[in-house]
């Protein structure tokens, strides 16, 4: 819904009656691949190796948070340009190689504890993208993304899905998830554009801290 413009651009785009949404749905299409091959070709050994670990997840918060940090820095001092959030490239002016860095780059969220749109809006920024554009980018891959990993699972692991939740508490879920998600997303997009990551860096770095003492 927030994004409805730039979906229905997609749309038209692949019904060939637009040339800026057929670039950028072939730039998602790019973006998602490595997600692709790398999720089906690791999903087994991460569940088994990492899905229980707590350590693991506290140093990915710590190690997304440093950087998030150096990358924010960097932005900031104009090394990754000074961009202005409605400046820089369009998402469909992306090159096809600036799309597939960005999807490589959300394959660090296979890891657990490291969030998926961070790592994304990070690419984003790495490519050029305004923060604004960067989380947009995020979103609209996430889209793809996290849709074809839960039709992965359902496929997978539908069965049991089934047995043990009842439908009516899972639509609540996903009614209460749309709408906090809708206002977490307005919210931070506002957020990125006036101060940037800095903030989530902070909050990664305090949670990993609550994790080790808590498992202490």
């Amino acid at each position: 819904i927030l994004y409805w413009r730039s979906i229905l651009d997609i749309i038209l785009g692949c019904l060939g009656q637009s040339t800026t949404g057929r670039r950028l749905a072939l730039n998602l299409i790019v973006a998602f691949l490595p997600a692709a091959v790398f999720g089906l070709l690791l999903d087994d050994w991460i569940e088994s190796t990492l899905g229980n670990n707590t350590n693991a997840v506290a140093g990915a918060l710590i190690i997304g948070a440093v950087i998030m940090l150096l990358v924010e820095r960097r932005r900031k001092r104009g090394h990754l340009g000074r961009i202005a959030p409605d400046e820089g490239p369009a998402l469909h002016e992306l090159s096809l190689r600036q799309s597939v860095t960005i999807g490589c780059i959300q394959c660090f969220a296979m890891w657990p504890g490291t969030s998926r749109s961070m790592a994304t809006i990070v690419g984003g920024y790495v490519m050029g993208l305004s923060p604004k554009r960067a989380a947009e980018f995020s979103f609209l891959l996430g889209l793809i993304t996290l849709t074809a990993a839960s039709g992965y699972k359902f496929v997978s692991d539908g069965r049991e899905m089934i047995a043990a939740l009842d439908v009516g508490p899972v639509l609540t879920g996903c009614l209460v998830a749309f709408i906090s998600a809708a206002l977490a997303v307005k919210w931070l997009v506002g957020y990125l554009s006036r101060h940037g990551l800095a903030l989530f860096a902070w909050y990664r770095i305090g949670l990993a801290i609550a994790v080790f003492l808590f498992m202490s």
